[in-house]
C-alpha cells in the first residue's frame, strides 16, 4: 500500500512539472519513479522504452550533464557514447555488456537502478575490494589487450 501511494503521488509531481523538469525524483533508488526517464512504463517484451528524449544518452543527460557527465568530462571527452562505429582494431562488439540497438549508450556500462550491494557509479562488472576498484573485466569486454 505504502509503495502504491508513494507511485501515485510521484506521478502526480512528475505530470503537473513541464517536460524540461520531468527527473524531479531520483530515478535511481526503489521504488524507480518511471516517469523521470520515460512518457510510460516500458514493456520488456516489445523493445519501446517509451523514453523522455531521443536515445537513452540524451535522457540521462537531462540530469547528469549538468553534475558529472559535462562536456569535456572523462565521458564527454575520452570515452565516447551513443555511438555504434568502432575501430576493430582497438575495440571489440562488448561480450556481455547490452547494447541498445547496436548502439554504445550510458547503460551500456552503467546500471539504471542502484544495486543491492557494493556499487561504483552504478558501473557494470566492476569488482570493489575495500577501496580498490577492478576495471579489469568492465574494459576488456570491449578494449583489445588493456
Amino acid at each position: 500500500m505504502r509503495y502504491l501511494l508513494l507511485c501515485v503521488m510521484a506521478a502526480a509531481v512528475l505530470l503537473a512539472a513541464s517536460p524540461d523538469s520531468r527527473a524531479l525524483l531520483n530515478p535511481h533508488i526503489k521504488p524507480e519513479p518511471c516517469e523521470s526517464c520515460h512518457t510510460k512504463v516500458p514493456a520488456e517484451t516489445d523493445g519501446n522504452y517509451f523514453l523522455i528524449k531521443d536515445s537513452i544518452d540524451d535522457t540521462c543527460h537531462v540530469c547528469h550533464e549538468k553534475t558529472c557527465c559535462k562536456p569535456g568530462s572523462l565521458h564527454g571527452g575520452n570515452h565516447p557514447s551513443n555511438i555504434d562505429k568502432w575501430d576493430w582494431k582497438m575495440f571489440r562488439r562488448p561480450k556481455t555488456l547490452p547494447l541498445h540497438n547496436g548502439f554504445i549508450t550510458c547503460n551500456t556500462c552503467h546500471v539504471h537502478t542502484k544495486p543491492d550491494g557494493p556499487s561504483y557509479k552504478m558501473v557494470r562488472i566492476v569488482k570493489i575490494d575495500g577501496k580498490k576498484i577492478d576495471w579489469t573485466n568492465l574494459c576488456t569486454d570491449c578494449h583489445l589487450e588493456y
